[in-house]
């Protein structure tokens, strides 16, 4: 919980937006998003392949819609949401300009969008990262530098608005606010 309040300190949301998690998990941060925007009457929508966690968001969140599918292949129209956003997932994605790109297809023109990362800023914690790997063994995963991660939201035609660091528990989280381009 911790990090997602810290993550959220660079987030903000305008009244009565419509805001999509690509990888809701359990649906735990968009509440805390949530609770912490709640003079702003969000509308919250998450995705994850994962039908527990999906099932456990709606619990969590009944106001919420929440739909178990990947996110390369989004089932929502073109130009949907006033935000996206990915929290903790882009080193896990096996495709990700694939799911870079679907944000960038659903989210409105003037929208914004916010990737949020394990991303390495100094060759050092790249290496370290990149050896340890994710503990996770059913993903794959791969950590990004910095000019990676820039690189990979440029291809999916995002623009870098701003850059924010933190550090959670020792890892270097680095929060991008996107526009299109």
């Amino acid at each position: 919980m911790l990090r997602h309040k810290a993550i959220l300190r660079s987030m903000v949301f305008l009244s009565n937006s419509s805001v999509l998690d690509t990888s809701c998990q359990d649906g735990t941060f968009l509440k805390i998003l949530l609770k912490k925007n709640s003079d702003k009457n969000l509308k919250v929508f998450g995705v994850d392949i994962n039908e527990e966690d999906i099932e456990k968001a709606k619990n969590l969140i009944p106001d919420g819609t929440f739909l178990v599918t990947n996110n390369k292949k989004l089932p929502n129209p073109d130009r949907t949401f006033d935000f996206v956003l990915t929290s903790l997932t882009l080193h896990h994605m096996d495709d990700p300009i694939g799911s870079l790109s679907e944000m960038n297809r659903v989210l409105k023109e003037d929208g914004q969008a916010y990737l949020v990362d394990i991303i390495s800023r100094s060759s050092l914690s790249y290496k370290i990262l990149n050896f340890i790997k994710c503990r996770e063994p059913y993903h794959f995963e791969k950590f990004y530098s910095l000019s990676e991660a820039q690189d990979l939201v440029a291809k999916a035609g995002f623009k870098v608005r701003e850059v924010n660091s933190l550090s959670v528990f020792i890892m270097p989280v680095v929060i991008l606010k996107l526009s299109k381009i």
